[in-house]
């Protein structure tokens, strides 16, 4: 599918429409999302169209800042934005406004993107996968109201998924940005650790968090990468399909969904890219994950129960109960269990580093579930036993956070209802050209 930002671009470019008409077109539609999903914490058309008239203005004038000129992007509400309310998703920040832009929202300002018409519901303060719990009601799927849209960047997700904005920025600090993508059937990217400057974004961990965007389609996608990082010519190396390409497929729980119809089309999915051409399938198990898994915890609990220690002593009746339970829990961790995760992560990095130099990219399913109901807390786990929903949720994208690397979320197939199955790219840090390529030539070789 080519660039509908490109596309719609050309469109401003020509008169043959113009941003304010589009953004009056979208109206209708926004008000039905967001009555029926929710995926908006704060929303402002009157704000969004005093951009837009800037832009027309610039575009009749043939002053266009370029490809971004005029477009709708979604920003999670943990992204600054001056003199706009950003609330994490918690009653603690309801009335908070910045006086400030986050830095990545201060660029999109500069290509003119339109970042007013409002701000995207999440998981409170990020810190849950699932987008059900914020003190602004739950992010429902856009295909089935009563179910997880997935978290903790559920809005942006939604956003994208119904054709409201074709690129949403999201944050990712256990899976956040690839969970709600795969869940909604979207395309969702975490970029290589700090990538993406995180200056003006309200933390999880900073160890562990990543900005990342969510797109409709590949061509969206490269077009924001090519933006921020002109040299890199993502596009072009998105259409040069590899001669031959080396893929390790993890064994065991670690590379198996347990939704045996999603795992059963996610073989079928990697069975065509492998006979897309020369492309090399190899199974292995994957290091170190027992360790990796301690050490996230570890990690994000400790940076998280720092950053609110002193809103749960003074305002915890104000938090939602799972997030307050949770950040409660990781309140004990002692300091050399937390140097001890930072010591870990960076033997672990070393461990993936030299595992990866083998192979172009590792593939696995993103979630190992299709959406559960609303209300779900427990499913059956690995073990046969009743496990935390979150923790299978964040089961396959939590190690790449820990590790740094850049992971893509692509969906490549559909079941029965609807509902996507999401396939996860891993590469090497710096690799996101890597990632676009093969994400390119696996859907390519699906659609041909």
């Amino acid at each position: 599918m080519a660039s509908r930002i490109e596309a719609l671009h050309q469109d401003f470019l020509s008169g043959r429409r113009d941003p304010v008409s589009w953004l009056e077109e979208m109206e209708d539609k926004i008000v039905q999302v967001q009555q029926t999903t929710n995926a908006f914490i704060h929303l402002d058309i009157r704000r969004a169209r005093r951009r837009a008239e800037e832009s027309w203005k610039r575009y009749c004038e043939n002053r266009s800042r370029g490809v971004m000129d005029g477009m709708l992007v979604g920003l999670k509400d943990l992204f600054e934005t001056a003199n706009m309310p950003t609330t994490a998703g918690s009653q603690i920040l309801r009335d908070y406004r910045p006086a400030h832009d986050a830095q990545i929202v201060q660029i999109l300002r500069q290509w003119g993107a339109n970042c007013d018409l409002g701000k995207l519901n999440l998981h409170e303060f990020a810190f849950g996968p699932t987008s059900t719990h914020s003190f602004f009601g739950p992010v429902r799927h856009p295909l089935d109201f009563g179910k997880m849209a997935g978290g903790s960047s559920g809005g942006s997700a939604v956003a994208v998924a119904t054709g409201l904005t074709f690129l949403a920025l999201g944050t990712d600090t256990g899976g956040s940005v690839r969970i709600p993508a795969a869940l909604c059937g979207v395309i969702g990217l975490k970029p290589t650790y700090e990538r993406i400057s995180r200056g003006g974004v309200i933390p999880l961990s900073w160890t562990l968090d990543h900005v990342g965007p969510l797109t409709e389609n590949l061509d969206d996608m490269a077009v924001f990468m090519d933006l921020l990082f002109p040299q890199e010519r993502f596009k072009e190396q998105m259409a040069l399909h590899p001669h031959t390409l080396k893929v390790l497929v993890p064994e065991g729980p670690e590379g198996t969904a347990l939704d045996e119809d999603l795992q059963r089309r996610f073989e079928r999915a990697l069975a065509i890219l492998s006979a897309s051409g020369e492309v090399h399938i190899h199974h292995a198990s994957l290091p170190e994950m027992e360790r990796i898994r301690a050490a996230q915890l570890v990690i994000i609990g400790s940076e998280a129960a720092n950053y609110h220690w002193k809103w749960l002593q003074e305002r915890a009746a104000d938090y939602q109960e799972d997030v307050r339970e949770r950040l409660t829990a990781r309140s004990s961790y002692l300091a050399v269990q937390y140097i001890e995760g930072l010591r870990a992560r960076q033997e672990l990095m070393e461990v993936y580093g030299t595992l990866l130099n083998d192979y172009d990219v590792l593939i696995l399913p993103t979630v190992p579930v299709y959406p559960p109901d609303l209300n779900t807390t427990v499913m059956t786990g690995y073990d046969g036993q009743q496990t935390d929903i979150r923790n299978l949720l964040v089961w396959m994208t939590a190690p790449f956070n820990l590790l740094g690397l850049p992971a893509l979320t692509l969906p490549v197939d559909k079941n029965d209802e609807g509902f996507a199955v999401s396939a996860q790219i891993v590469a090497l840090w710096g690799q996101e050209g890597r990632l676009l390529q093969v994400a390119k030539m696996w859907q390519d070789a699906i659609f041909a």
